[in-house]
């Protein structure tokens, strides 16, 4: 072998391994910043940005392309895409929003609801002093007076509902195909009143009314509601305030018919994290519908995620199905680093929803249709950001392995201080068995204090390949090999006396295995 190659074999071996050992890194950390969210559901195509926390009802046309409406720069604006998600057209509106802004659009129709009145696209007022705004898929409520009125797009005309007091009523409408569903619910200290009644062709029909008991202790914070024929399905959300004020939440769920006027007993549901061990938490903004006669569930929630450093949980889209024992199984719909709000359903296949952040919310989409999706979305910039990020907080991490190992280390340098104190001369003449009793003394306190290094987190956090029954012995064996095999090749060439080969041998073994296993000290 050339001497000049053979010299410097000392770098090149170890280093060839680092860059293996770190190319693996990288590689499975990229795995999991683009994880899927689950096996049969696309990643997150982001469509388009928005100023505010906001995502309005995002509308289907006839020949199956989407409508995305959105706020950016202050002005409206819209955006349409195709069936396989890719922009098609966008326009901009020049109607002032902000974050109080509402908006109905269907077709050549647009008003608007600056949170006082009601406004056409060119800004002619219909409606003043409104004190509440829903807009529909194909028509508008709203309130005003303490009276619930239905507001004709074609027309601008509005017609009289029904009384409503907002102060001691909340309202939840869900337009249908044949007219619109309105739920209203009114709480006290023990109990909650709730009312489904029908609106179709102007007339109001009482379908159903219950009350429901809230323990003590709990307030209703949210109430979600889906109707099947005359299958109704109501989700309460509770929340107990803690004597320290960190609030806890807690979900119920009753199914009833509407020809049933017996109270049914709540079913308290827990919605376990398909990507962790635990429960999810802060549940909110939920969307309660039926899917095959079976109500199902699509929220925000924390759960756990992979997609960043550091930080083991973040806000992300979850779908779960209610089953007849108040079972659920929960899968995940979207998995950002972001914190991901405001989830709606596009179609059967597709939902949408917004990432936070500080540059403009992102208006994003997945879907169960991948083949479609995958045209329009692929790894990005951001991906490799993330993933390059991830990886060099988890080698700065690898510091602290280091400096665990130190309690192996420190007794070969005990060693070599006291021979040269003691025998200095038996160090001049580098008899081989200095050589073995410095890496002996060193193999020794690593095994005595293997699990110094080997902490819990490793086993919990590397991938199988580093935490196979008996790996740590296997490891160590297997790097101090190849820091003996690199020494004894070397030795000659580069003239080392022993404590530069014993050195050597430690520190090419604690960087092999800080390399490979450091990442995940903590």
């Amino acid at each position: 072998m050339n001497r000049n190659l053979l010299k410097q074999l000392y770098w090149i071996i170890p280093g060839i391994i680092i860059i293996f050992g770190l190319t693996l890194l990288f590689s499975q950390n990229f795995s999991k910043v683009t994880e899927p969210p689950a096996p049969n559901w696309s990643r997150s195509l982001t469509i388009s940005k928005t100023d505010v926390n906001r995502l309005p009802p995002i509308k289907q046309t006839k020949d199956g392309a989407y409508i995305i409406t959105s706020f950016e720069g202050g002005k409206l604006a819209t955006t349409t895409i195709n069936s396989e998600f890719l922009v098609q057209d966008k326009k901009t509106y020049d109607i002032p929003v902000n974050k109080w802004t509402q908006v109905y659009q269907q077709g050549a129709h647009l008003i608007y609801f600056d949170f006082t009145n009601i406004y056409d696209k060119n800004r002619n007022k219909i409606v003043s002093d409104v004190e509440r705004f829903y807009p529909l898929e194909n028509t508008i409520l709203y309130v005003k007076d303490k009276v619930l009125y239905q507001l004709s797009p074609d027309n601008k005309e509005s017609t009289k509902v029904m009384n409503i007091d907002l102060n001691k009523k909340e309202i939840i409408p869900q337009e249908y195909e044949n007219g619109i569903n309105i739920l209203t619910y009114a709480t006290n200290t023990d109990e909650i009143n709730i009312t489904l009644q029908q609106l179709t062709n102007g007339t109001v029909k009482q379908k159903y009314q219950t009350s429901v008991p809230i323990n003590p202790g709990k307030i209703v914070k949210d109430v979600s509601f889906a109707l099947e024929d005359q299958k109704l399905g109501i989700l309460l959300q509770e929340e107990l305030e803690a004597r320290q004020g960190t609030p806890k939440f807690f979900n119920y769920f009753m199914q009833t018919t509407i020809t049933e006027q017996t109270p049914q007993p709540l079913q308290e549901i827990r919605l376990q994290d398909p990507a962790g061990n635990n429960d999810l938490t802060e549940i909110s903004n939920v969307v309660l519908t039926y899917n095959d006669g079976n109500p199902s569930l699509l929220f925000q929630a924390n759960g756990q995620t992979e997609t960043q450093y550091n930080d083991n949980s973040a806000f992300n889209i979850y779908k779960a199905t209610i089953n007849e024992d108040g079972t659920t199984a929960t899968e995940r719909r979207s998995n950002t680093p972001a914190i991901s709000v405001k989830p709606q359903w596009v179609n059967e296949e597709t939902i949408a929803w917004l990432d936070l952040d500080s540059d403009g919310n992102a208006i994003n989409f997945s879907s169960s249709d991948i083949a479609a999706i995958s045209q329009a979305t692929g790894f990005n910039q951001d991906d490799w950001i993330r993933t390059l990020g991830k990886t060099l907080g988890m080698l700065t991490a690898s510091i602290f392995a280091v400096a665990i190992s130190s309690v192996w280390f420190i007794w070969p340098i005990v060693f070599i201080a006291l021979m040269y104190f003691f025998r200095s001369r038996t160090i001049d003449r580098d008899p081989v068995w200095v050589f073995y009793t410095g890496i002996g003394i060193y193999a020794i306190a690593a095994l005595v204090w293997k699990n110094q290094f080997f902490v819990n987190n490793i086993y919990i956090n590397a991938p199988n390949y580093l935490t196979f029954e008996g790996s740590s012995y296997f490891y160590m064996f297997v790097f101090a090999a190849i820091s003996f095999a690199i020494v004894q090749i070397i030795k000659r060439a580069n003239e080392w006396d022993v404590t530069i080969r014993i050195m050597y041998f430690v520190g090419i073994h604690i960087l092999l295995l800080t390399t490979f296993f450091g990442p995940y000290v903590l």
